[in-house]
């Protein structure tokens, strides 16, 4: 499997992914507001297909969040997402520098916590939990 990274993403690419995984979707506008308030962002294909995609978004200091990381259903379980999430990782770090810290916080969606722990997260549910609101309109 010939996987390539990307670093950037369209409007319809991410509308495209967040439908094949069965998540919420936005409109094209919120879309377009949010790719171009991230800061950073990674494109998964395979064989010249769109497999899978995420981002991070944050202050570019202190705190960032790793979201929208997605593989389409015919390609997962192929170390894409992994491959997806290192790369952003990597990419965070570029931007810390030596003698500073920075968190990067995720709320993954339930039963994947094992996915990001194999990526170095902590998963402790006794110490932190995550919380969400859906602001609508």
């Amino acid at each position: 499997m010939n996987i390539q990274l990307d670093y950037s993403f369209s409007i319809n690419e991410f509308l495209e992914m967040v439908k094949s995984v069965g998540w919420k979707t936005y409109s094209k506008l919120q879309v377009e507001k949010a790719l171009k308030n991230t800061m950073y962002m990674v494109k998964a294909t395979v064989d010249g297909k769109l497999a899978g995609i995420g981002r991070v978004v944050g202050d570019y200091s202190i705190v960032c969040v790793l979201t929208d990381i997605c593989v389409k259903p015919e390609f997962q379980g192929h170390g894409i997402g992994l491959k997806i999430t290192n790369e952003l990782k990597r990419l965070i770090e570029t931007n810390v520098n030596e003698g500073e810290k920075m968190q990067i916080e995720l709320t993954p969606t339930a039963g994947n916590e094992a996915f990001y722990e194999k990526a170095g997260f902590k998963y402790k549910p006794d110490k932190i939990t995550g919380m969400y609101l859906w602001i609508k309109k």
